[in-house]
Order: structure tokens, then C-alpha cells, then sequence
């Protein structure tokens, strides 16, 4: 079954002996094609960095089988199959249709386990990188407040955890203050993701938004590509902030 057709990508539901699984077929043309020289296809980096988030236990569309078809060193395209969650919708769509006036409780609930999701990440070491709705799955029923992460091609593994540094606020800055996520989320929706985050910790959840607060996507962008240089070309892991 297609589900999307799409001059970037190509979504497709079929079954196997194994049960039912989602391929996602990444087409690169023009200079996104040159990109691609001699680089790690997409989908080998998400099969990968899925394969972590399910090792750690945490949930996620579960990683089956890649492949990628390459011509003169540049990647034509590449496929990635992993396991179908049946009653899943993106995060962003449920933020959508179900607006802050009438469903304070529920989003705010949904908003604190999105929140712990990353919390999860990170104490596994892993830098999700674009922990945005789109990329969480709301899976079963919404009070159940169940979420799955289903999009990791850009996440940054350490060799420990990362909670408590500064390399996690890229992460925190992304998924509830950038300047889409504060039209996403009220406020109160934002202390909640980070309530969460923190595990309940009320300073540390005070500093963080502090500092959340000041700032910039261009500077956090900034501090991921830092962070990506450290960890990628250095070999060096992050060390805690006395204050994130």
C-alpha cells in the first residue's frame, strides 16, 4: 500500500512473514545527489541510529533492513524498513487538531511524556537532533500518552549520558523553544515538557528555561555543529554543566 509518493521520499505499507513494515525510499537528485559523495546514505544512518534508540529500551518505529543503490559514489537512493505501529500518528498532527482550549489536560500530559522521551535519549547518550513533533509517534490511545520516536537520521551518539550538559540544550531548544515549537506549545506546556525532562527537578527545570529562553535558533545551530565536530572528528564526549 503507498501512503506517500513524494519527489523526495517514497512511503510504502506491505507485509512480511515477519508482520507488517513501513519501507521509506529516499531519492536524492540535483545538488542533494552531489551531497551525497562518499557519504553514509540516509537510510543507513537512520537504521543505525534507530538500532540504538531500541537498544536503550526506548520505543520507536523498530529497525528491520536497509539498502541503498549508489552510482559513481553518489547515493541514487536508499530504503529503510522498519517495523509498522499500528493506531501511530505524528505528534504534530494530534497538536494540530486538538487545540489548547479544549484539551488542556490531555496535552499537557501527552507534552510531559514527550518531554521524558528525550530525558530517555539522552541518559542513553544519544543527541536526537531533531526531536520535533513531526518525528514522535502518538501511538494507541492519546490518554495512554504513549509516544515512539520514528525520525533519527541526524542523532549524535556518546559514550555516556549527556544529561546535565550543555551539548543536550540543542536537543531541549528544539523540541519545545524553538520559534515553531513556542506556536506549538502554550507556556504552561513548555514548563510541563521541561518538568518532565528533568525528572521533576524544579531548579534545574528554572535554569533551563533561563537559559532556553535567551536563545537563538542561529546559536543553537551553531552549538550543534560544535557539537558534531567534537564528537564525529575529535572523539571527544561532553562534560557536565554545574548550570545547563
Amino acid at each position: 500500500m503507498l501512503l506517500k509518493d513524494a519527489p523526495e521520499a517514497v512511503v510504502e505499507l506491505f507485509d512480511t512473514d515477519q508482520g507488517r513494515c513501513v519501507r521509506k525510499t529516499y531519492r536524492n537528485r540535483g545538488l542533494q545527489w552531489w551531497q551525497t559523495f562518499a557519504r553514509t546514505s540516509r537510510a543507513a544512518r537512520e537504521f543505525v541510529n534507530l538500532a540504538a534508540v531500541h537498544r536503550l529500551g526506548v520505543p520507536c518505529t523498530e529497525p528491520v533492513s536497509w539498502s541503498e543503490r549508489r552510482r559513481l559514489g553518489f547515493v541514487d537512493e536508499s530504503s529503510l524498513v522498519t517495523r509498522y505501529l499500528p493506531e501511530a500518528i505524528p505528534l504534530k498532527q494530534f497538536l494540530a487538531t486538538h487545540d489548547r482550549a479544549g484539551h488542556r489536560r490531555l496535552r499537557r500530559k501527552i507534552v510531559a511524556a514527550a518531554g521524558a522521551l528525550v530525558r530517555q535519549l539522552h541518559a542513553g547518550g544519544l543527541l536526537w537532533s531533531t526531536p520535533m513533533p513531526r518525528n514522535m509517534l502518538l501511538v494507541g490511545e492519546p490518554n495512554a500518552a504513549r509516544l515512539a520516536v520514528c525520525d533519527v537520521p541526524s542523532a549524535i551518539s556518546y559514550a555516556r549520558s549527556i544529561l546535565g550538559t550543555e551539548v543536550a540544550t540543542v536537543d531541549l531548544f528544539r523540541a519545545a523553544f524553538s520559534p515553531s515549537r513556542c506556536r506549538d506549545y502554550s507556556p504552561g506546556e513548555q514548563r510541563r515538557w521541561l518538568l518532565a525532562y528533568t525528572a521533576g527537578d524544579r531548579a534545574q527545570t528554572r535554569r533551563l528555561w533561563r537559559t532556553l529562553g535567551r536563545r537563538t535558533t542561529m546559536g543553537n545551530d551553531l552549538r550543534r555543529s560544535l557539537s558534531t565536530v567534537r564528537n564525529v572528528y575529535l572523539g571527544r564526549n561532553p562534560t557536565p554543566a554545574n548550570a545547563p
